[in-house]
């Protein structure tokens, strides 16, 4: 038998925030669908910019999708500086047309995105502005910072000194690197319109001549060449802010979260060079603002690039006059031409120019939210300072949305006040979501979570699920959930020259007990050029997430929906978490069914599947492999202690409980954390066709450790 091949891997764990517990007493300020109560924070000021204290319930009206909702609760919040004079004895006090100022414990998360070298300097120097301001009773401070993963660096305390250091480590965090192509896309774009205006313009005067036609050829296939060269440097460019875009706003999404059960007034301020999106995340976008929204947390945007922003307006423009060029080429050809890809993407061009203005998504993004930009300057200090006050006086509002229907929709908020000379400052909405077990982030999870409590469960076509259990630790199991789903039963609409699809996927852990305890969901929009149709309806959908998880009893609940063609298909099965960790584990056997390259710059994760630049694709449920073919295992083991006594691997191959092949090693020692990934590659000639159980048994001293699975293999030589 082959000799088995050792790969070693790391893994990385994402750090849970610790939050502060909030005061004894505290009215809550969340959004309580429960209860059918929405409570917002409002911030009001006078003309001169300064925190107007006495507005009346009557002076405020609330509109939702507008529609005026009744006020049922009011009243005025303040948190006091320990700067600040002894408060007036209650008997002294003077009357006041407004409820008493109320103090209460806020939260303050500081977020540095990813951040180049200047970004980082201005950051680190409004940030330590922002800790010199005067304290404020009960404001609980924390620093995370965005790589190309969020990273805890302090969780919630009020000690200054101790944020300080915090916002210097977070300060010197370097981000991925960022493009640097897009100048010379747009380079290569203007040469390209420059010889396709000339051409147009030789032939519009009457024709060309032989001569002509021969540069004329040559020119167009200059331009073809530039054409290929920008589109693949405005791809990589997409991509990128697609990738740095999802990693700002999940965490963004996860913060807000995290801070939904808390009670008190809540602030992200956000230290970023523009907030990089694309139209594929724009309901993530919209997502992140309901979510922030709903836990009651304003988030307030710090450009920190100071005076540098103009670029922004100029990407924004070029993008829209690349559009209007594609369009004014298809009304000049008349047909006769081959549409380009610009041509065929004009009004998806125009729809990413929307969001190519990355201070402008800063800006949505916390007016939306209820804060407002702090950029255009590198005097950040006077800002801060302003949205400190934010969090020192405001408003509470508390109404009864008249429309109950939790349906997903975005509801539209609006407040305005019947008093003049005064501004106002508030959320813009929210997305009406269920409460309870499995809350949605997304509005297209309410299906998923109703095909989930269907009775029967629907199974329109087939997908398969399987559990992978891996190290069992102090912090809960290490769990990673499979699912693939083969595209030969799903629907495709073709437009133009290619093939669209659209999918979603969820998986659950749920408890008999405790409901919903982990959730894991991802849309899945596909579009293949028609080449590629044939090979995309005989593959499959292959979905993974790690996870950890307490010990005890679960069902695993898996839904897979067909979006165009209104199917979905789940799946139920009943897991069993294993208790204590022992001095020697082994993980689950996984069966590899392909690797995949991980891209440069992804997201470190805890994926026991990423073994240094690979990622391992396992088989789902028990393959059947040709005579031909190769049998890759893939396990890891769990010890602990040094290298002595060494771990010995046995592998066996049974057929109708008969030893049909073994093989033996000796494992390499365990890395810091006391784990041996391991490969091995075994022809599947050696055991003839049927089904085949393949057991491991790790051992080492007095202690063992088994796992085992099945495949077969056909009949015949393929």
């Amino acid at each position: 038998m082959k000799a088995l091949h050792v790969l070693l891997a790391s893994s990385f764990a994402v750090p849970t925030p610790v939050l502060a517990q909030a005061q004894t007493g505290a009215a809550p300020s969340v959004f309580s669908a429960e209860t059918g109560v929405v409570v917002l924070d409002v911030v009001v000021r006078d003309k001169k910019g300064r925190s107007v204290r006495d507005l009346l319930q009557e002076q405020i009206e609330v509109y939702e999708d507008g529609v005026r909702q009744e006020v049922t609760g009011f009243r005025m919040v303040e948190t006091k500086r320990r700067e600040a004079a002894p408060s007036l004895d209650a008997a002294e006090a003077p009357p006041s047309a407004s409820p008493a100022p109320t103090p209460q414990v806020s939260l303050c998360t500081l977020l540095f995105d990813q951040l180049g070298p200047e970004g980082r300097r201005l950051a680190r120097q409004a940030a330590l502005e922002y800790l010199d301001l005067p304290e404020r009773i009960g404001e609980h401070i924390a620093v995370f910072a965005i790589t190309n993963r969020l990273n805890l660096i302090q969780q919630f305390t009020t000690d200054r000194a101790v944020l300080r250091k915090a916002v210097e480590t977070a300060a010197g965090q370097v981000a991925p690197g960022m493009s640097v192509e897009t100048e010379r896309a747009e380079q290569l774009s203007r040469q390209e319109g420059n010889i396709m205006s000339s051409l147009e313009a030789q032939a519009s005067s009457g024709g060309l001549g032989p001569e002509q036609a021969g540069a004329a050829a040559q020119a167009g296939q200059q331009a073809m060449m530039l054409r290929m060269a920008m589109d693949a440097i405005r791809m990589t460019d997409r991509l990128q802010r697609q990738q740095q875009g999802e990693a700002s706003l999940f965490a963004l999404i996860a913060l807000a979260r995290q801070q939904q059960r808390l009670a008190g007034r809540k602030t992200i301020v956000y230290f970023s060079e523009g907030l990089r999106t694309t139209s594929a995340l724009e309901e993530t976008f919209k997502s992140t603002i309901s979510t922030a929204n709903r836990s009651n947390v304003s988030v307030y945007a710090v450009d920190v690039r100071g005076l540098t922003t103009g670029s922004d307006y100029r990407s924004g423009r070029d993008m829209t006059q690349k559009a209007v060029e594609a369009v004014r080429r298809q009304m000049v050809s008349r047909g006769g031409a081959a549409v380009t890809r610009e041509e065929a993407m004009a009004s998806e061009t125009i729809e990413e120019s929307l969001r190519a203005n990355t201070q402008d998504t800063l800006s949505d993004l916390a007016q939306g939210t209820g804060g407002f930009l702090i950029g255009n300057t590198n005097d950040l200090k006077a800002g801060l300072e302003r949205m400190a006050d934010d969090t020192t006086v405001y408003y509470e509002v508390v109404y009864s949305p008249r429309k109950v229907a939790l349906d997903g929709a975005f509801r539209r908020l609006e407040v305005k006040l019947k008093r003049p000379n005064v501004t106002v400052q508030a959320r813009s909405g929210y997305f009406a979501l269920p409460p309870g077990e499995g809350t949605a982030t997304f509005p297209y999870e309410l299906p998923l979570l109703a095909s989930l409590r269907a009775d029967p469960p629907p199974r329109d076509f087939n997908h398969r699920a399987a559990l992978f259990h891996f190290d069992r630790g102090a912090s809960g199991s290490l769990e990673s959930v499979a699912l693939e789903v083969p595209t030969e039963r799903l629907a495709f609409q073709k437009h133009g020259a290619d093939w669209h699809g659209h999918f979603r996927i969820m998986a659950v852990m749920r408890s008999p007990t405790r409901g919903i305890i982990e959730k894991f969901v991802q849309d899945y929009p596909v579009e293949v050029p028609d080449a590629s149709y044939e090979a995309l309806k005989r593959g499959s959908i292959f979905f993974t997430r790690s996870f950890r998880i307490e010990p005890g009893r679960y069902r695993l609940e898996t839904v897979v929906m067909d979006e165009i063609g209104k199917k979905s298909s789940v799946g139920k099965s009943d897991v069993q978490i294993g208790a204590e960790p022992t001095p020697l584990a082994l993980s689950s056997l996984a069966l590899v069914k392909r690797t995949e390259r991980v891209p440069e710059g992804a997201l470190e994760s805890e994926d026991p599947f990423r073994v240094g630049p690979v990622r391992l694709v396992p088989h789902v449920g028990e393959p059947t492999l040709a005579r031909n073919e190769s049998l890759s295992v893939f396990l890891t083991a769990f010890t602990s202690g040094d290298a002595n006594p060494p771990v010995e691997l046995q592998l066996e191959f049974l057929k109708d409980g008969t030893v049909v092949g073994r093989s033996s090693a000796v494992l390499p020692a365990p890395d810091d954390k006391g784990r041996v990934p391991y490969m091995a590659t075994i022809p599947c000639d050696r055991f003839g066709s049927g089904r085949v159980e393949l057991r491991a048994t790790l051992s080492r001293g007095a202690h063992s450790s088994a796992a085992s699975t099945f495949f077969s293999v056909a009949e015949g030589g393929s």
